[in-house]
């Protein structure tokens, strides 16, 4: 439906009253007054104003709930309906840890995964390298080299895993792409300057590859029906493209089995990358620069 919304500030308090009855199933005005500093009556208008424009139908007043509830009309129209979208709302509007907000609501729980030791004073460095194609000198260390070690890098783009914050960069040693892990390097980086290659020429970064993922072989027909169900599989199988550079890191999500011994752990195991494309990985094995 067209609206005439042009106000970023508007849109994104329409969004979030379409994540709090999308995944709350309960809207109060008191939540956006709080949360954006807005008058209980310009609460209001952005209720009806997304009832209007965006959602019609969407929500009703429930004087039982003290607010407005879904009805079966409500869909994702400014959000794309995932509960990710949700929790970011809440992260950004609460200034707290994930974890933490989710469980101050009875009834949701999450797991923590431990803080990265990122500083920012390292991270800046980087992303102005990245932005400016300049090259830096770090102090790194790996678990094959342990020991702090100088090595000049030219970075070009920050990378998170979904489990630590990686530096896509030209590592001058090696002569090649790598990927160095921030919480690895020692101290802030140091600008220096010499000849740098630019991202275009970071082959497995430009390039993408399609990767196929079925249920483990080792479970019961039965067992691979619950696994398609969990992962939304058309035809038993899950398809997930990515940059050739990006491609264990993706594996790694999904906690993939990769090789024939990986399979038989079915319990660590669940999903498989069907043997077929294994040959699309074996030069794309995460290496990281300094092992």
């Amino acid at each position: 439906m067209e609206t005439t919304i042009a106000k970023p500030e508007i849109l994104q308090r329409l969004a979030a009253i379409e994540l709090i009855a999308l995944w709350e199933g309960r809207l109060v005005t008191n939540r956006l007054t709080k949360w954006f500093g807005i008058s209980r009556q310009q609460a209001s208008s952005d209720i009806r104003r997304y009832l209007s424009e965006i959602n019609p139908g969407s929500l009703i007043h429930d004087p039982a709930e003290k607010g407005y509830v879904p009805t079966a009309k409500l869909h994702p129209a400014l959000s794309s309906g995932q509960i990710s979208e949700y929790l970011e709302l809440l992260i950004s509007k609460n200034q707290q840890p994930c974890a933490e907000i989710v469980e101050a609501y009875e009834g949701l729980q999450v797991v923590q995964l431990p803080e990265r030791a990122l500083k920012p004073e390292i991270v800046r460095e980087l992303i102005r390298a990245s932005q400016t194609g300049g090259s830096v000198k770090i102090i790194y260390s790996s678990m094959n080299n342990p020991q702090p070690h100088e090595r000049i890098i030219t970075p070009h783009s920050l990378v998170y895993s979904g489990f630590r914050w990686h530096v896509r960069a030209f590592c001058h040693a090696r002569g090649a792409f790598r990927d160095f892990l921030i919480s690895r390097i020692d101290r802030p980086p140091v600008s220096i300057n010499i000849a740098v290659p630019v991202a275009s020429q970071d082959t497995q970064w430009q390039e993408s590859v399609t990767l196929t993922l079925v249920p483990n072989d080792l479970y019961s027909p039965a067992q691979k029906a619950l696994i398609e169900r969990d992962y939304a599989m058309a035809e038993g199988r899950l398809s997930i493209t990515t940059r050739k550079a990006l491609a264990m890191y993706s594996l790694q999500r999904y906690q993939a089995a990769i090789t024939d011994e990986q399979c038989q752990r079915y319990r660590e195991h669940p999903l498989q990358l069907l043997k077929a494309d294994r040959k699309k990985i074996d030069l794309l094995r995460f290496e990281e620069a300094g092992e």
